[in-house]
């Protein structure tokens, strides 16, 4: 009968730790990829920018490159906050463009905010057709107050071309 014969144990061990760096070097480009494919939308240039109303500032609209988002929705990229700063029975209207050399100039509708100084701001994601602002898309805004017979007022507008989407 013939004896086994004894293992190579340094061919053996040389395999385990092959092994073991091809795990942890897996693992850490997967963790890394995770990391930072939850971060894209936070990452890099912060592209929010504000304009109010003229005389008083009265309303303003906020374009977020990314917050928290309509309440209970979670977190957002790209979507604007509508504000009524003043109890003066008039209402804030913000319009919405999107422009790049692809759509071109894209109008993408007005919302208004009627809650008040007492109420709650709106939110409001006129962005959400397009899935996404690219890098290199320009983003207007413009805020007016409105009266009851829907004349306009104060109206001033900003646009901003977003550095990284």
């Amino acid at each position: 009968m013939r004896r086994p014969t004894t293992p190579n144990w340094g061919s053996i061990m040389n395999f385990r730790v092959r092994a073991a760096r091809a795990a942890f070097t897996t693992s850490a480009f997967v963790a890394a990829a995770l990391l930072f494919g939850t971060q894209a939308a936070v990452a890099g240039t912060n592209d929010s920018f504000s304009v109010g109303t003229t005389g008083g500032g009265c309303g303003a609209v906020d374009f977020v490159d990314y917050g928290p988002g309509a309440p209970g929705g979670g977190d957002n990229d790209d979507y604007l906050v509508i504000h009524d700063y003043c109890g003066d029975g008039k209402g804030v209207r913000a319009y919405a463009w999107l422009s790049n050399d692809i759509i071109g100039n894209v109008y993408l509708g007005a919302r208004n905010n009627t809650n008040g100084l007492a109420g709650a701001a709106v939110v409001w994601d006129p962005f959400k057709p397009y899935d996404n602002v690219l890098p290199g898309d320009r983003v207007g805004i413009k805020v007016c107050l409105f009266n009851s017979d829907n004349t306009l007022s104060n109206c001033a507008e900003a646009s901003r071309v977003s550095a990284d989407g």
